[in-house]
């Protein structure tokens, strides 16, 4: 009997896919358990709006406990 989407783990592709999607919207996702998971957040992901370059340096420093500059 085969597995079901719903038992078999995520893909590297679809987790890549994720991780890319994320940081392209400026986002963060729960790792999912199986595929479906992973296929629901891709479409979640996908309908988010793209940030803009300043707001990704932003998530970046931040995320990596740099100082982030001083509001004008």
């Amino acid at each position: 009997m085969a597995a079901t989407p719903t038992q078999e783990p995520p893909t590297r592709a679809q987790l890549a896919y994720l991780r890319a999607l994320a940081h392209r919207t400026g986002t963060t996702f729960t790792l999912p358990r199986n595929k479906r998971q992973a296929s629901r957040q891709i479409s979640l992901l996908r309908d988010r709006p793209i940030s803009d370059q300043l707001e990704l340096a932003l998530d970046d420093t931040a995320v990596r406990g740099g100082d982030l500059p001083e509001a004008a």
